[in-house]
């Protein structure tokens, strides 16, 4: 397996759970919980082939399923701004950007990114990141270039439009993998009885497209959200509802003269195109004819790599399990139980 982290992704949700546990106050301290954070959770995933931890127990825990194997390492960052999606639209993520707690404390976590490449020189993992490129179409291109099973680890919904027979999605909050077959399971939104509205894995993009995504401050089509969204999809494709809006009350079984009128509205076509241009992630790994000028491989250095866990103090990182994940990556065979010599 081709094992994906969204680097960006596992250092903040890595520094929000352990900062107040760690005490934090002092930058140093800080950035350390960040730090830990995303060592903790890329490597004891590694460990653990994808999967995820036992109940109860941490994301640095190792319990890998019997066979399960992580053959390639590559954890993705974004770096600056995305200064591409902001020429398309201005506002593009700059929500969280007014946010005083996102303001002070993203020096801290982008130290700890940094300290963290630093120390993967000795680690036999690809690092991928590009000035003002997100990890979001780093992601992609690596994705759809590999051709074996691929595993990406984030919580950003915007990589379930990459779900397919081979490409799968762990969520490290959920604590759950999505794959094809529970792709429904985990991602249709449900009625206010706890029923879920269903539509093809297919349209998932549109899904997104025409509900908006609040968290990158961009709206959808107005009247729209996500149930909204999920009626009209598992009845018809999304571009189907402007060549005839009056077939919203066939898909939602009432009248909506506002989003009928919505439909109407040139713009509405043009926040769906502006959507599409922003969020379709194959569209945007199209755009790069190479990642070489993106990625940096580390060699596998077993000794650096034991003397900064002890130097950093990571007791909650399972380091056997972690080494030996490793040591496969390195060379390209599945690891050796503890205490079990490889075969001859």
């Amino acid at each position: 397996m081709f094992l994906i982290a969204d680097g960006n992704n596992m250092a903040w949700a890595g520094f929000h759970a352990l900062r107040k546990a760690m005490g934090s106050e002092t930058p140093e301290d800080l950035t350390r919980a960040a730090l830990l954070g995303l060592t903790q959770s890329v490597l004891g995933l590694a460990a653990r082939a994808g999967e995820p931890p036992l109940p109860g127990r941490a994301e640095g825990s190792s319990a890998a399923k019997p066979g399960a194997f992580v053959s390639r390492l590559a954890v993705a960052f974004d770096e600056g701004r995305p200064l591409r999606r902001r020429s398309i639209y201005p506002n593009y993520q700059m929500g969280r950007e007014a946010q005083p707690a996102f303001i002070e404390n993203e020096p801290f976590v982008l130290a700890a990114i940094d300290q963290f490449i630093e120390m993967a020189r000795s680690l036999p993992l690809e690092i991928a990141r590009g000035t003002n490129t997100e990890a979001d179409d780093l992601i992609a291109c690596l994705v759809l270039e590999s051709e074996d099973p691929v595993r990406i680890a984030s919580t950003d919904r915007d990589f379930l439009q990459l779900v397919d027979d081979r490409v799968t999605i762990y969520s490290p909050v959920k604590r759950v993998v999505i794959d094809a077959a529970g792709f429904e399971e985990h991602v249709a939104p449900k009625r206010a009885d706890g029923s879920t509205v269903q539509f093809p894995r297919e349209r998932y993009l549109d899904y997104r497209v025409a509900s908006g995504d609040a968290s990158d401050d961009l709206p959808g089509i107005p009247a729209v959200g996500t149930l909204t969204a999920a009626q009209l999809l598992a009845f018809a494709p999304l571009d189907a509802y402007f060549d005839a809006p009056m077939m919203v009350s066939k898909a939602l079984g009432r009248r909506n003269v506002k989003l009928e009128g919505a439909l109407r509205d040139p713009a509405t076509r043009e926040v769906v195109e502006r959507n599409r241009e922003l969020m379709d992630l194959r569209r945007a790994a199209k755009r790069y004819d190479t990642l070489a000028p993106y990625l940096r491989t580390g060699t596998w250095d077993e000794v650096t790599f034991r003397a900064w866990v002890a130097d950093q103090r990571i007791a909650a990182l399972d380091i056997e399990a972690a080494v030996r994940a490793l040591e496969g990556i390195a060379t390209g065979s599945p690891p050796q139980p503890h205490g079990q010599l490889p075969l001859a």
